[in-house]
C-alpha cells in the first residue's frame, strides 16, 4: 500500500503544481498547500499516537518490513517536497513539516524502545 502513497502522491504533486506554476491555475496552489497541511497534521497526530501508546504502556504494532528503495525513495521526495515548500516561500510549513517528521520519528523510536530492549531478555 506504501507504493500507491510512494509514487501516486508526487504524481500528483507534480501535477497540481504543474497546474498553479505553469498554468496559473491558483486551485492548483490551493490544493496542493492543503494536501502539504494535511500530511503535517496527520503526521503530528501520528506523533500524539505514539505518545499515548507510550504513556498507557501499549504495544504497538509492528507493521510488515518495507524495502530499503522504498524507504530511501520516501526519504528523497519528503526532501524534495520540502526544498518545494521553502522555494516557493512556505518557509513556515517547511519548518513545521521537517519538525513533524522528525517528532514522528523520535516518537516512533521511544514508543517501541521497550519491545526492543525487552525481546532480547
Amino acid at each position: 500500500m506504501r507504493w500507491l502513497y510512494a509514487f501516486f502522491g508526487p504524481a500528483a504533486e507534480i501535477a497540481f503544481g504543474w497546474l498553479w506554476l505553469v498554468r496559473g491555475v491558483d486551485a492548483g496552489g490551493r490544493v496542493l498547500t492543503f494536501y502539504w497541511w494535511c500530511t503535517v497534521a496527520a503526521l503530528f497526530g501520528a506523533t500524539l499516537i505514539y505518545v499515548l501508546a507510550h504513556w498507557v504502556n501499549r504495544p504497538i504494532p509492528k507493521g510488515a518490513s518495507t524495502p530499503r528503495a522504498v524507504r530511501y525513495w520516501l526519504r528523497a521526495i519528503f526532501f524534495a517536497r520540502l526544498i518545494a515548500q521553502v522555494a516557493i516561500g512556505c518557509t513556515s510549513l517547511g519548518v513545521l513539516s521537517l519538525t513533524a517528521w522528525l517528532f514522528a520519528r523520535f516518537a516512533f523510536l521511544l514508543a517501541t524502545e521497550g519491545e526492543k530492549s525487552s525481546a532480547g531478555v
